[in-house]
């Protein structure tokens, strides 16, 4: 009994000394892989409404050939096309940020290595998240005006 509350103590103390760089990087890797959880399942999404985009640039590319003075629908193509950029930026920025996240490098390296080089990745994450849902959005609204 009295080599069990000796082990007990042991590790309540071990449990103190905790490493709190250590934690914090932790923290922020759980954020990082938050933010990305979160946008991720909407690549679906995203592609989706890039076909949808360049299926409208499609037509409208053809309504201005035939009618060059319409200037409505130059406007619209115009916009279809910083929409179709917007997204691919977005598409882009993700696939970016998976291929150039190490993870497992980032486990090797001092705590205060890794908080920096995690808050960077939270800001770029972030910045992907941003892109995405702000891109879809305006694709979305943009879409439902036909």
């Amino acid at each position: 009994m009295k080599i069990s509350y000796v082990f007990m103590g042991g590790f309540g103390i071990l449990a103190a000394c905790s490493n709190p760089q250590k934690d914090q990087a932790t923290k922020l890797e759980k954020e990082v892989m938050m933010i990305h959880d979160a946008v991720m399942p909407k690549m679906g999404e995203l592609i989706s409404l890039e076909s949808a985009i360049s299926k409208r640039i499609a037509q409208l590319d053809s309504i201005t050939q035939s009618n060059p003075s319409d200037t409505s629908s130059q406007s619209s193509l115009k916009k279809a096309f910083q929409l179709s950029g917007q997204l691919k930026k977005a598409d882009d920025g993700m696939m970016d940020w998976m291929h150039q996240y190490k993870g497992d490098s980032l486990k090797k390296l001092a705590p205060e290595e890794a908080i920096k080089a995690l808050t960077q990745e939270k800001i770029k994450i972030e910045q992907v998240s941003d892109d995405m849902l702000k891109s879809m959005e305006d694709a979305q609204k943009y879409l439902k005006q036909f």
